[in-house]
């Protein structure tokens, strides 16, 4: 008789979870999941603790609501296998801002995830390379070429905008760098649209119409309680 699998995954991080997820569903009955983690504690750059008495994520605080296709996204669908959808809750705030010089500044509107589409509205938090967005008569990506959102970002708009408005907005959704994250990945709109035009703040506004949401419809989630 045909032994049971066996399987192990090492990391108890969100991906290593999901996994053993997929793989309970999808593998024959009587298989054998084990996650190993080395720190004791699951969850990885998903983490939620405490602040002035009330919750706060130290790692990734939402998630987005929908894919590029405008499907409902990976996690969403994660969510509602692990039975948490009636926890699923809307981030609101009257204005989200952020923490520049010691004072917190408004999120400069016209922006693809902290990716400026506005150079003139992005300089109160962060003030442009004074030879930003310049057109040198080719698209911005090769077609079927990818970069970090970082590099695009520096190369464009220089480093005071990759890391005062970019690095901290992205890595607010993907828990991750700026310059260790994948354009294509995170934001395929604009990597499509970086194919096609030749400047930034162009591709950036052509993202920005290319799949618009319903009114009113959330752009994030997150759970009750924390991630």
């Amino acid at each position: 008789m045909r032994q049971p699998w066996r399987v192990a995954i090492v990391g108890g991080g969100i991906t290593g979870l999901a996994a053993a997820v997929r793989l309970a569903d999808r593998t024959p009955a009587g298989t054998e999941v084990t996650v190993y983690e080395q720190s004791g504690v699951l969850g990885g750059k998903l983490r939620t603790g405490e602040l002035a008495g009330g919750p706060v994520e130290f790692g990734a605080e939402s998630f987005l609501m929908r894919d590029p296709a405008g499907g409902e996204s990976a996690a969403v669908a994660l969510v509602r296998r692990l039975g948490l959808a009636g926890d699923i809750v809307h981030p609101s705030v009257g204005q989200a801002a952020l923490a520049v010089d010691g004072g917190l500044r408004p999120i400069p509107g016209g922006t693809l995830v902290g990716v400026p589409g506005d150079l003139a509205k992005v300089a109160a938090v962060a003030e442009p390379a004074a030879d930003a967005d310049r057109d040198e008569g080719r698209p911005l990506l090769a077609p079927g070429a990818d970069v970090s959102v970082g590099a695009l970002v520096r190369a464009r708009f220089g480093d005071a905008v990759a890391d005062r408005l970019v690095d901290p907005m992205l890595g607010g959704v993907y828990a991750g760098r700026a310059d260790d994250l994948s354009l294509a990945t995170t934001m395929p709109a604009l990597a499509g649209a970086a194919r096609v035009e030749r400047r930034r703040v162009g591709a950036v506004r052509a993202a920005l119409t290319a799949g618009p949401r319903a009114p009113g419809e959330p752009v994030f989630g997150t759970l009750a309680g924390g991630l």
